[in-house]
């Protein structure tokens, strides 16, 4: 009986932990652990039902206790922004002016883009500072920085757009 529940237990681990492999979800894992715990019971020699009790308490104490723990810091999703993403947050000169009828220009990375402002009602001039705050499909959507807001960073990608 001991060699037979061995092999099941076996069975249930490597399961669990293709599982696991598959789909990286912090779940399979600690059933995984578990079956390694019952796996030492079996070849001690002790009773299939307290093998069994044992595998189905410890695997839900891990996984109630440390799966949070696990998905937060093993699991990182670090958001790399690329391409339109990466304007958001920057700062540039205004080429045209955004009023009430027309939208503006900036011009980031030698490609123009149309700006609108924040607010419908916000009209921006030429030659002013702005941030952008969104991008609507192929709009940026911009507001307008005081002179106490620009930073280096806007006057050096100004600089290489000139």
């Amino acid at each position: 009986m001991i060699d037979y529940l061995v092999w099941v237990w076996l069975a249930v681990a490597v399961v669990s932990a293709l599982l696991e492999f598959a789909t990286m979800q912090m779940v399979s894992i600690w059933f995984t652990i578990a079956s390694i715990v019952a796996i030492i019971l079996a070849l001690c020699g002790v009773v299939w039902w307290v093998q069994v009790l044992v595998f189905c308490a410890l695997a839900l104490v891990l996984l109630l206790s440390l799966r949070k723990f696990s998905i937060k810091y093993l699991l990182k999703n670090d958001k790399t922004t690329t391409n339109v993403d990466s304007l958001i947050g920057t700062e540039h000169k205004l080429r045209q002016s955004i009023t009430l009828d027309s939208a503006g220009e900036l011009k980031i990375n030698g490609v123009v883009w149309t700006a609108v402002g924040k607010d419908e009602s916000t009209s921006i001039e030429a030659g002013q500072q702005v941030r952008v705050v969104k991008v609507d499909g192929n709009k940026l959507i911009v507001e307008p920085l005081g002179d106490n807001q620009t930073n280096e960073k806007t006057k050096k990608v100004d600089k290489k757009e000139k």
